[in-house]
């Protein structure tokens, strides 16, 4: 700080030392050179502290895995060893769009978002899919028609089988959708649509039954078995039914004594006008 004499009087007898000072303050250049020290030093500390975590990335290490997300398909348990294997820094310098990547390609989960909370831990937040169906031998497939197939081959119990290729997927949920509670009111449960690599579409129903529909005009004979059905089903079990036929369908039944329709019942039918 810059100091200069005030003189008070022209006193002979006062000495030098004895005249009154007032402190100024400091010129901006001063104040300039401060805050580039300031600043330096700043730069210094942090430049030293990115070293240490370069060289020790361990500094400050994740010690906790925190999981927000009610899971069904895959186990907690299942999903920190999978962070755990792909953790390689601390709570600084880890990683976490890597690792959000990570849990969002494990099969079940649909969703992942992962945020650090100080001092040691980090916190995901995961939704899983939804699966209304097996798809295939080892997949499943959500309401929305994404088909994922779980690591471990676990399937969920109960679930209809539909098979197609992938791209095909909401387009037999579209069917099974529409199919379901029609044959619901017969009394009649689908479990299993097909539509193979040629179009061919065929169901299987819950007991055993089998229904073609072929790969033209399948809603038109899908309605002529639901207006046919109770001829089929006043006759016997069907085992098979055939619908790939222009005014009609052939129809297997289970074979019983002195049952009727030849060696192996099975007949053709033609569905009742309505009147």
């Amino acid at each position: 700080m810059t100091t200069v004499a005030l003189a008070t009087g022209t006193h002979p007898d006062l000495h030098p030392d004895q005249i009154p000072t007032v402190a100024l303050p400091p010129s901006r250049s001063a104040l300039i050179a401060r805050l580039l020290t300031a600043v330096v030093i700043l730069g210094a500390l942090a430049g030293a502290g990115w070293i240490a975590l370069k060289w020790e990335p361990q500094l400050l290490p994740i010690q906790v895995v925190i999981i927000d997300g009610e899971m069904r398909g895959l186990s907690k348990e299942a999903l920190r060893q999978t962070i755990a294997e792909h953790i390689s820094g601390g709570i600084l310098t880890q990683d976490l769009a890597s690792l959000q990547t990570e849990v969002q390609n494990l099969p079940w989960i649909s969703y992942a978002s992962v945020r650090r909370v100080w001092p040691d831990r980090i916190v995901f937040t995961v939704r899983e899919h939804e699966a209304v169906a097996r798809w295939g031998e080892n997949g499943l497939v959500t309401a929305d028609g994404v088909v994922f197939r779980p690591r471990d081959g676990r399937l969920p119990a109960g679930l209809p089988r539909l098979e197609a290729a992938d791209d095909m997927a909401s387009l037999v949920l579209e069917h099974f959708r529409r199919w379901h509670p029609r044959l619901a009111e017969l009394g009649l449960i689908i479990d299993g649509i097909r539509r193979d690599a040629r179009g061919d579409w065929s169901l299987m129903l819950l007991g055993g039954t089998e229904l073609y529909l072929g790969t033209d005009d399948i809603e038109t004979r899908f309605d002529r078995l639901l207006a046919a059905y109770p001829q089929v089903e006043a006759i016997g079990i069907p085992t098979r039914i055939d619908l790939r036929y222009s005014n009609g369908f052939a129809v297997r039944w289970l074979p019983r004594v002195n049952a009727g329709a030849g060696p192996d019942r099975v007949a053709a039918i033609k569905p009742r006008e309505r009147s």
